[in-house]
């Protein structure tokens, strides 16, 4: 086969060969890219029902779209061979790895068991159960990402071979189990209930994946015998061996606890299981390895330890008696700007001595590159263009200042930016380049080379490609792709170059809001010369990278602060003590002899609140000013009003995650509904019943519909489709869930059954959230921009019409007869009321201040409550002396 062309793949090399098949390194010679080519048997083949199955769990399988499941690109037939085309894996299988080294350590078992968990979670959610997890399974790629392969298509087979090269391993008719003859699995990792011939769900991975568990840590199987029948008969009636003492008691307790024989004692959900090996891990990452060495040796060494500490402490006294050592003092922050408005990627100059940010300006009119002399002065302007300039870069031969020039972003996030240079103290501008991309909120697109003949950038490789970072020419403006990002990666960003020029960091972006950052080793000429390596876990929510002037360390943002880590992926990502607070987009100085480095970040903070309006009636004037409802010291935004106006549920920050929160209307009795821990979780909307809360959040990655009983539970998820999803609203039948999505190419309003299911596209032109009217005839919906129009469309059937203009986005509401909305008259904001009846608007309330995301009403119109930002602080910070 080596040599021969199947449709559209070019066969390279034959990578080895098991019971679905074997299985080739083919090239894609439509796109360009390797792919693992598994050629199905002939007898796999001839059967038309076990075909069309094969077919159909494949496209499920496909369908899960989540970073750690292998990617299905195609399942086809050429020249008589039927294929399934996946994404290629650089790296090892899990039974490869542990027959290699024995065993795995606990940290790299941990980091490797919650992708798995996470895999798995998402395929429960999708209705799928693996049946068939196991180390073969099980791949672990280079970069540390791992991957759960064949979901859906060890189940369709009614006996499994062997692996190559593992003839140790038995396996099981699926016949032999159950009449259906549809399940199967390797013995040794079969749960009770599937080597009796039950009925199987979720549950059953959870007790396989605790045998893989157990094998990681263990080093020997969970069961083992030379028969199957003996494997069988241990799985259900004998308890595993006792694990290791190295092995910590709490993760004893979750792998035992997932190999009990009932299924209703195991975890009763993957997710569930998850968090609880999210928690061992980063127990894991913060804990001393001291704390795991056998009691006995701590013994010795707490001894020895002692022993030295007070021979040293002796000998410091004799030696010194009378010297003072100096303290290390602990690190400070001052402010270098404290302007109105929003100071933005901030970037030192050669120097050290200034700093050149993009600022929105003292009238907070537009945005511009501005060059600020740290400690006195005020800034000088550099650029004064009517359309936005940010993200501006000095050069490291401090000549030039590279910065990007638009309009504001489309309503899809697609931008078309002008590459731009600008010397640092203004003067002639020149266009180096057209760059056009996806726009992400405050993302950083730009870095210099270290020899300032480059510059990297993001930009888009073509339609329907996650946009990659390119090498522009400073002397031609031409362009090269250094990173190759594939779906159903969003993009690459933030790309920041070693102090040596040998190494690109990025932010790999699996999701709108969140992503890894990845090492990319660079040759001459600003050239990649390896594959990208990840540095830090998608949780971690990593951002804005920059290098340590010795270039050992990079320092970023992530989970509101901070952080630092080595890049030889040794330790752990630890938060920067002291400063950082809020802290995004750092910047530190270059080494320069007998200069301390320094660090400059953007602190940014919001603190915004609900604000109470009373009225006599619906649509009535206020009679007094805006109070204070509920309020916290972090920002609290989206609020609903319940079904009987008793409770408003909202989404808040005030625990450390954004999550969805419910309270009296007065802020008493605050509960937290949601434990997502996830970038974003918002939009909350009550059921009519009041019984349930559906919401967005993009816990899996991207943004997905979900709901949870007010009563308490586990959030369930709605949606899995690879676009975003956000802003659900119930009909008032409580039958359908509307949502905004990016499904058909930007957004639209789409609705689907309440319980789940299929979903519809509902408007025909660019929508943002949307209501039904209280007699569920028509539907309202703004449209996705700062400031938008509304438009109403009848539920039946028909054409929009346009009722409003200039509404503050997430600013509308419906009452019985009308609807609330926020506008802004100059630079004061409104409250209106639109009366269906008469269709005039009237204005309720003036002076709202600066308002942010959520507006709700009472079922009467008498109560209304708004968001307002009451502090907003987005300025330049300095630490002297950043070590």
């Amino acid at each position: 086969m080596i040599g021969r062309v199947l449709s559209h793949y070019r066969i390279i090399e034959k990578l080895g060969a098991g019971g679905m098949g074997e299985v080739y390194l083919a090239e894609d010679t439509a796109l360009g890219r390797r792919v693992a080519l598994k050629l199905l048997p002939e007898q796999h083949t001839q059967d038309q029902e076990r075909l069309r199955r094969l077919k159909l769990e494949a496209k499920s399988a496909s369908a899960l779209n989540h970073p750690n499941i292998l990617i299905i690109h195609e399942i086809g037939e050429a020249d008589g061979h039927h294929f399934i085309a996946t994404e290629f894996i650089d790296g090892e299988t899990l039974r490869e790895f542990l027959r290699r080294t024995g065993r795995m350590q606990i940290e790299k078992t941990l980091t490797v068991a919650v992708q798995v968990a996470s895999a798995l979670a998402a395929a429960h959610e999708a209705g799928i159960v693996h049946r068939d997890i196991k180390p073969e399974n099980i791949m672990l790629r280079r970069d540390g990402y791992v991957k759960v392969l064949d979901f859906g298509l060890a189940k369709l087979t009614e006996r499994v071979a062997p692996q190559s090269g593992d003839t140790d391993m038995p396996t099981i008719s699926a016949q032999a189990l159950t009449e259906s003859g549809v399940v199967l699995g390797t013995a040794q990792y079969m749960s009770p209930e599937q080597a009796s011939g039950k009925s199987v769900d979720g549950r059953s991975d959870i007790f396989s994946f605790g045998a893989v568990l157990y094998e990681m840590v263990a080093g020997q199987r969970a069961f083992e015998s030379s028969s199957v029948v003996e494997i069988l008969a241990a799985i259900l009636n004998q308890e595993p061996k006792p694990l290791p003492s190295a092995v910590p008691p709490d993760l004893a307790r979750v792998i035992l606890r997932c190999l009990r024989k009932d299924p209703a004692r195991r975890y009763q959900t993957m997710a569930d299981l998850k968090v609880g090996l999210d928690d061992l891990r980063e127990e894991t990452h913060s804990r001393s390895h001291f704390s795991v060495v056998p009691l006995q040796l701590r013994r010795h060494w707490t001894v020895l330890a002692a022993m030295l500490l007070i021979a040293s402490m002796l000998g410091l006294f004799a030696w010194k008696p009378w010297r003072k050592e100096p303290s290390v003092e602990p690190l400070r922050t001052i402010a270098i700007t404290t302007f109105s408005g929003a100071e933005q990627q901030p970037s030192l100059s050669l120097d050290a001595n200034h700093v050149v940010f993009s600022w929105t300006g003292p009238r907070q009119d537009n945005q511009d590159i501005y060059v600020q002399m740290i400690g006195q002065g005020s800034p000088l302007q550099l650029t004064t263009d009517p359309r936005n300039d940010y993200n501006p870069v000095w050069s490291h031969d401090g000549r030039w200042i590279a910065f990007f020039r638009s309009e504001p972003p489309a309503p899809t996030g697609l931008r078309n930016r002008e590459l731009r240079l600008i010397p640092p103290l203004g003067g002639s501008e020149r266009k180096l380049a057209d760059i056009r991309g996806q726009d992400f909120l405050e993302a950083v697109y730009l870095a210099w080379s270290l020899d300032s003949n480059f510059l990297v950038v993001t930009d888009s490789p073509g339609e329907g490609q996650p946009d990659a970072l390119f090498r522009v020419s400073l002397e031609t403006g031409e362009k090269m792709q250094l990173t190759n990002p594939q779906p159903p990666v969003l993009a690459d960003t933030s790309p920041a170059i070693s102090p040596d020029g040998r190494s690109l960091v990025f932010l790999r972006r699996t999701s709108w809001g969140a992503g890894e950052l990845h090492l990319l080793p660079l040759g001459k000429g600003l050239t990649a010369a390896g594959e990208t390596r990840r540095l830090t876990p998608v949780e971690l929510r990593a951002d804005y990278p920059t290098w340590m002037p010795d270039g050992k360390e990079i320092v970023f943002s992530a989970r509101g602060s901070l952080w630092r880590q080595g890049i030889s992926g040794e330790n752990a990502p630890m938060r920067i003590p002291y400063v950082g607070e809020d802290g995004l987009m750092p910047t530190i100085s270059r080494s320069q002899p007998g200069k301390p480095a320094r660090l400059v970040y953007m602190r940014s903070f919001w603190d915004s609140n609900f604000w109470r309006i009373e009225t006599s009636a619906a649509g009535a004037p206020s009679s007094s000013a805006p109070v204070m409802a509920i309020s916290s010291t972090k920002w609290d935004y989206h609020c609903q009003f319940s079904p009987d106006g008793l409770r408003v549920v909202f989404s808040s920050d005030r625990s450390g995650e954004r999550e969805i929160w419910i309270s009296d209307p007065d802020g008493s009795n605050a509960v937290q509904v949601t434990f997502m821990r996830a970038q974003e979780t918002m939009c909350p909307y009550w059921s009519p019943d009041g019984q349930l809360v559906t919401f967005s959040s993009n816990k899996e990655g991207e943004f997905d519909i979900y709901v949870v009983p007010v009563a308490g539970g586990k959030p369930r998820r709605l949606t899995s489709n690879p676009a975003i999803d956000i802003g659900p609203t119930f009909s008032r039948d409580g039958r359908w869930i509307y949502f905004m999505s990016m499904r058909s190419g930007d957004y639209r309003v789409w609705k689907m059954p309440a319980v789940g299911g299929d979903a519809v596209q509902v408007t025909p032109n660019q929508s943002g959230v949307a209501f039904e009217s209280p007699d569920g005839s028509n539907l309202y919906y703004s449209t996705p921009s700062v400031v938008s129009p509304v438009w109403r469309l009848p539920v039946s059937g028909g054409e929009p019409v346009k009722i409003l203009d200039g509404v503050v986005w997430f600013n509308f509401c419906l009452v019985e007869q009308g609807a609330y909305y926020i506008n802004q008259f100059g630079s004061e904001t409104r409250l209106q009321y639109l009366n269906f009846v008469t269709g005039k608007s009237t204005t309720v309330a003036v002076n709202l201040g600066e308002v942010s995301s959520g507006l709700t009403a009472t079922p009467d119109g008498r109560t209304i409550l708004f968001t307002r930002v009451d502090s907003h602080t987005d300025d330049l910070m300095l630490v002297e002396n950043f070590r």
